[in-house]
């Protein structure tokens, strides 16, 4: 940086030597790492670690799971921060946790069939079905790489939840990640905003800048609804296997061996909802996963796979679940979403404004790296 001629910096390290550094340069600095819990001096904005891995768990645990585990870092604050709140919210919900921890230097002195091969001991020692939350994405995908390798089911078996919710990784997995979205935008425009407080001279913040995270995106990973009552699970199963086709209430509760009646009660009382609401909910479920694809299925082509019957049947019970019409949800979904922007130290070039501003990392994150705050 010698003879640059900047207004302020936009750091993203966790390295001591490189904060301090960064606090003695003598122009305003923000930090984005999360790595350590301390940031030397430096002011710092990040998403809200703690909350995330609560948003994890209030995800699975919704999904009527009642065994959670968490696959996280050993030696990085951010997972010790997101480990802590996903644990502590399955508490308060009478779950406990299984958890895994490993650290880079360990992996790094593995080849991939020994890293396989702990990971997968571990999956299968689990109580199924089980939901976890790994550290990010990139970890997620390791993870689902594991339940391959040791021939579990996903979702079925073990429900996977990420955290960035990095489009490239978990639009192209197969099954499709769910992840906590980071509010990367918010994270960008605010880290900005601070350096502009202080060049303006403003008083700085004591604490930490957190941002909330924008919460669970749901894909394939956890398209599971689960339930400890057999008569529920017999139903859920039926109804998962055969949503392209048209079928009553009345089959679920045969397929089911029990009368319509105690198949109403099971579901209220195992999952709040009746058969028939929940049935629907899957065949929108399923709707809105057709209308996000690239090619462009007619309204009554979408009707037909989901089991509607007909257009007009489809359309009135997808904008009953969702508030919205399925041409207004198709639109949505292809569009651009900047909250899902995984870089935001772009956002916060974009917010800078006239000023000259650098943006500085520890260096690129590699596939698997422990570096991503």
């Amino acid at each position: 940086m010698r003879g640059w001629k900047g207004d302020a910096v936009i750091v993203l390290s966790s390295e001591e030597k490189e904060l301090r550094y960064a606090h003695r340069i003598g122009l305003p600095v923000v930090n984005l790492g999360g790595g350590s819990a301390k940031s030397y001096g430096v002011p710092r904005v990040m998403v809200n670690h703690h909350k995330a891995g609560r948003m994890a768990a209030d995800h699975l645990l919704g999904r009527g799971l009642r065994h959670l585990a968490f696959f996280g870092w050993q030696d990085l604050w951010y997972s010790d921060q997101r480990q802590m709140g996903f644990i502590g919210r399955a508490r308060e919900a009478g779950v406990e946790c299984e958890v895994l921890l490993r650290t880079s230097r360990l992996e790094s002195n593995q080849n991939w069939p020994q890293r396989i091969a702990s990971l997968t001991r571990w999956l299968v020692s689990l109580p199924r079905p089980v939901g976890i939350f790994a550290v990010q994405d990139y970890r997620a995908q390791f993870l689902i790489e594991a339940c391959q390798e040791a021939g579990l089911r996903i979702p079925a078996d073990i429900a996977v939840v990420g955290m960035d919710n990095n489009e490239a990784v978990c639009d192209h997995l197969a099954p499709t990640l769910s992840s906590v979205s980071r509010s990367s935008q918010k994270v960008g425009w605010e880290a900005a905003a601070l350096l502009d407080r202080i060049l303006r001279g403003m008083k700085l913040p004591l604490e930490d800048v957190l941002i909330d995270p924008d919460g669970v995106v749901a894909r394939q990973s956890t398209a599971m609804q689960y339930s400890e009552n057999p008569v529920v699970q017999n139903a859920l199963d039926y109804m998962r296997e055969r949503l392209r086709e048209q079928f009553n209430i009345s089959a679920v509760a045969e397929h089911s061996k029990a009368s319509k009646r105690t198949l109403e009660m099971r579901f209220r009382e195992s999952l709040g909802s009746s058969p028939h609401s929940f049935l629907t909910k899957l065949r929108v479920q399923r709707a809105e996963h057709l209308l996000g694809l690239p090619q462009k299925l007619s309204i009554g082509e979408i009707a037909n796979q989901c089991g509607f019957g007909t257009a007009t049947t489809f359309y009135a019970a997808f904008r009953r679940v969702t508030g919205q019409s399925p041409a207004s949800f198709r639109r949505q979904s292809g569009r651009p979403d900047r909250d899902r922007v995984s870089d935001p130290l772009m956002w916060a070039a974009a917010r800078s404004g006239p000023r000259s501003m650098t943006l500085l990392g520890s260096g690129p994150a590699r596939k698997g790296s422990r570096s991503r705050p």
